[in-house]
């Protein structure tokens, strides 16, 4: 199996869950309230506002001031603030308990290749916003998780065999469809749900799930119903063609289109900058870089030592996790400072002394063999990879992106102070001992220096999207928020 096709997370079973009925009034059937429409709401409603009903009162779009569907976490959650201008909502339609939000998003193109976005959602929270005043109080937030019936409910129950079989009956039981990008693991044993609710036992059965000391993994419920499996480190690497994929071209001004006139197959999977992009589902409009090294290495250290004792073997043991990395030629881990060249050594002794302990308890026989390492090796590792990363927000919606995928950002520099920094070509370090890419460099530099821009080589390369929100500011039109993950970087000079 190829590298790219191994990035890819592919269905195992579809969901079978289903939402409550989400049609539209037939106004040209006379029939008033009685006749629905024969299409689904998605090929009326452009992406440009999304179609939300709470308690079946539809926020209207003259009325609609900001919405979030936000897929960080391990299940979708939204929150929507509109004005209730007649006061209909409170007075008719306020929330009650088992009521729900329903949304919809439409997709664009033909729904085969890009699906709708349509959830329900528990309503979590309801409350007027923006003070005491009389025109304040005809304002609403609502707030909702993804209702997935018999996820918070307690049950006893047990599964044989590895952790992935063991996710695939979850989801089987509660009506979810499963993916991964692995085909099963390597952590054979009877796995006990003892009276736990289903989303517990899903982030313990994750949490102790094993292939091998290259794979550790992470687990989600992703907007469209499927229980995704994920083996995160075979998305980090730097190395290799950007890959292709399904690509939708519609810039911000067509998103009501209701053709696929602008789908591509094998288009390049990247975003970028470029101000020839701006307008198009793939233009960066804002990005920000994250740094959360300092909190996360004080926390974790650089070494995690996983302790128990093993009952069948009467022993003590204790194993280290050293997090993974690429190790690709010339960039630079975060494994703590680096001074000299690119692919410098840490400083003696740095990585060494910050190392952290865990004891995990006993091991009995009735576990498979690193199911106490598995547990440091999983969580020392998805900690590692929110170290750095970008924020980016994208002036439109792409479809064709979706989470824990690699992507590809090029970023250049337009202003001329920033472009001189980064042309500058530093040909020795402290020492005066000159660098081994310096002549590298400076040819860069001279290609740069003829057009409008240069390229960011800090910033470019690929990331993991670890989530996404889609978010609508009125006037709109709806956006996409990506949060970016990398572990490794290019030096700036």
């Amino acid at each position: 199996m190829s590298t790219a096709v191994e990035r890819n997370i592919l269905t195992v079973v579809e969901p079978a869950i289903m939402l409550d009925p989400m049609e539209m009034p037939d106004v040209e059937s006379g029939e008033s309230g009685l006749g629905t429409i024969k299409e689904k709401p998605s090929k009326f409603l452009g992406m440009a506002i999304p179609l939300i009903r709470i308690n079946t009162y539809e926020v209207q779009t003259d009325r609609l001031i900001s919405f979030n569907l936000n897929l960080t976490g391990f299940v979708p959650t939204m929150s929507v603030s509109f004005e209730d201008r007649d006061t209909l909502f409170m007075s008719r339609y306020f929330p009650k308990d088992g009521d729900v939000i329903q949304l919809n998003i439409r997709s664009q193109g033909e729904e085969t290749t890009f699906k709708p976005i349509r959830i329900d959602f528990t309503i979590t929270d309801c409350y007027p916003i923006g003070g005491n005043t009389k025109e304040a109080a005809n304002k609403w937030r609502v707030e909702g998780k993804m209702l997935v019936p018999n996820l918070y409910n307690e049950f006893t129950e047990f599964y044989e065999g590895t952790s992935w079989n063991s996710l695939l009956g979850v989801a089987e039981a509660l009506e979810l469809g499963y993916a991964s990008n692995v085909e099963d693991t390597a952590d054979d044993m009877v796995w006990i749900n003892p009276n736990d609710t289903r989303e517990k036992f899903i982030q313990d059965v994750v949490a102790n799930s094993y292939l091998d000391d290259e794979h550790f993994f992470q687990a989600y419920i992703d907007p469209y119903y499927y229980l995704s499996l994920v083996d995160i480190n075979r998305l980090f690497s730097q190395e290799g063609a950007i890959e292709a994929s399904q690509g939708f071209s519609t810039n911000a001004g067509d998103i009501f289109e209701q053709d696929n006139s602008g789908e591509q197959d094998d288009f390049p999977n990247y975003l970028s900058n470029l101000v020839q992009m701006q307008g198009s589902s793939r233009y960066l409009g804002k990005y920000q870089m994250i740094n959360n090294t300092g909190e996360i290495s004080n926390a974790n250290g650089y070494k995690r030592y996983a302790q128990w004792w093993a009952l069948p073997d009467k022993e003590f043991i204790s194993e280290f996790v050293d997090p993974l990395t690429s190790n690709t030629p010339g960039m630079i881990p975060l494994k703590g400072r680096f001074v000299g060249p690119p692919g410098g050594k840490i400083p003696e002794g740095i990585a060494d002394t910050q190392t952290r302990y865990k004891y995990l308890g006993k091991q009995s026989e009735n576990t498979y063999t690193d199911f106490m390492y598995s547990v440091v090796q999983n969580y020392q590792n998805n900690q590692e990879i929110h170290k750095m990363g970008m924020t980016v927000e994208l002036d439109t919606i792409n479809p064709a992106l979706l989470r824990y995928t690699r992507i590809y950002c090029y970023i250049v520099e337009y202003a001329t102070p920033t472009q001189n920094t980064l042309t500058a070509v530093n040909n020795a370090d402290d020492e005066g001992t000159p660098h081994e890419d310096a002549a590298q460099r400076e040819s860069t530099a001279e290609q740069d220096a003829a057009a409008p821009f240069v390229t960011n080589d800090f910033l470019s390369g690929f990331y993991v999207i670890g989530g996404m929100e889609y978010i609508y500011r009125e006037p709109g039109p709806m956006r996409m928020r990506l949060h970016l993950l990398r572990r490794e970087f290019y030096p700036s000079t």
